[in-house]
């Protein structure tokens, strides 16, 4: 558990500490690369935690589900 706070912390300093300079600079690219960063780490450590993640794909196909089936029926 302390791992895990620790894990939280570092997460939290570095969003403090970077974001907000890349932000002010205007590096885009650096920006972005550090927030996929931390959302894979936020992803795996939540998932270290047996906490069960949703798919993305099953929304995806709930979404657009409709549409390749009415796309069919037009073409027949």
């Amino acid at each position: 558990m302390l791992l895990l706070i620790g894990i939280v912390l570092t997460l939290i300093w570095t969003v403090w500490q970077e974001v907000p300079r890349l932000w002010k600079q205007k590096k885009t690219k650096e920006l972005w690369l550090a927030l996929v960063t931390l959302l894979i780490s936020v992803l795996g450590t939540v998932k270290s935690l047996g906490i069960n993640l949703p798919n993305p794909l099953d929304m995806l196909s709930a979404i657009l589900g409709p549409y390749p089936r009415a796309v069919y029926s037009l073409l027949q």
